[in-house]
């Protein structure tokens, strides 16, 4: 039986099976929005499109869906209360266990049977109602048809765990599931999520979660994104602020493209506000972690730990330690942890 495994974020989708990852957006796009496409002069799009059986519409999605320039138009998971019973996240989720499909020639001829294995922030996975939206939405057969063709996957088995523990396995484990860093087992550690709609702090001790020290804050990257819109001129996209700093973190250098004949140079704004958005996240820690000093290794981690102000993190705690590759991590340890469950 093959794994999938799913971060299902409120701004990035991370999938992982024992044949590929992806990383792509949390929007969609109705194929009614698509542009009319006269040629694309040997230009090709990482995109794809979807159907299943419970909706009508053709469905677009891709790592290259900002390119259509059609941001007004994206459907968009982002949310902070039933996320899950959402109609948009389920197309999502099943596009999801699609795109994994068609990696496997069997899924298309058979039935894929999968087990499925997720996560929920700390306060969803608490929840009972969110817990059963999101397992009926993933178990069960599932029929996605990707770029034309048909593919069949029955879930088997649905594994949710905490979301911040994907991370836990992925350091903890070497990619056959085998144990590496056994210290961790009997430390206090601090885990930092920073995800697109929420960061996410948690506590394990003792392999075991703490309920004291957690907290869940809807202060995500998404404030980030906003709060350097509102700081523009002129018809700004939040779409194009995310790609744009995104792209532009390696190099600590960022230029918005309103079009070809006016480019501006906002890395002065987007470093300041990263700045801020840095300060915020101590201020969280401090308010989450009372003692600071009792916490053996803090771990970040999470789709936009990479935009982070590394130094502001260090005089805080100067061990702390950042997850390499870190928006795969969590799907990566959920896809460790399922490999111990079977």
């Amino acid at each position: 039986m093959e794994i999938f495994s799913l971060d299902l974020g409120n701004k990035q989708t991370k999938l992982k099976s024992s044949k590929n990852e992806y990383v792509l957006p949390s929007q969609i796009l109705n194929g009614e929005d698509m542009p009319q496409q006269l040629t694309d002069f040997g230009k090709k799009r990482d995109i794809n499109y979807f159907k299943v059986p419970f909706d009508d519409s053709e469905w677009i999605w891709g790592k290259d869906l900002s390119t259509l320039k059609r941001d007004d138009y994206l459907q968009d998971t982002l949310m902070h209360q039933n996320r899950y019973s959402n109609d948009t996240f389920k197309l999502l989720a099943n596009f999801a266990l699609g795109l994994l499909a068609t990696d496997f020639e069997k899924a298309v001829e058979n039935i894929l049977e999968v087990t499925v294995v997720t996560g929920l922030p700390t306060d969803d996975y608490n929840s009972q109602k969110q817990l059963k939206d999101l397992s009926s939405i993933l178990k069960g057969q599932h029929q996605i048809e990707v770029d034309g063709v048909t593919y069949t996957v029955r879930v088997k088995h649905v594994l949710i765990i905490p979301q911040p523990v994907g991370t836990f396995y992925d350091v903890l484990l070497d990619d056959e599931g085998v144990l590496v860093n056994d210290e961790l087992l009997e430390e206090k550690v601090g885990i930092v999520d920073a995800g697109g709609g929420t960061i996410l702090i948690d506590t394990l001790l003792n392999f075991e979660l703490d309920k004291r020290n957690r907290r869940q804050y809807a202060t995500g990257a998404n404030d980030l994104y906003e709060a350097i819109m509102s700081q523009m001129d002129g018809n700004v996209s939040l779409y194009q602020i995310e790609k744009m700093v995104r792209n532009g973190i390696k190099e600590r250098k960022f230029s918005y493209r309103y079009s070809k004949n006016h480019i501006e140079d906002v890395t002065d704004l987007v470093e300041k506000e990263i700045t801020n958005f840095t300060r915020r996240l101590v201020s969280n820690l401090k308010s989450t972690f009372k003692d600071i000093d009792s916490i053996d290794t803090l771990i970040i981690t999470g789709g936009s730990a990479n935009l982070i102000n590394q130094r502001l993190i260090v005089d805080f705690f100067e061990t702390a330690y950042f997850v390499k590759d870190s928006e795969l991590a969590n799907v990566r340890g959920f896809y460790k942890y399922a490999l111990t469950a079977e």
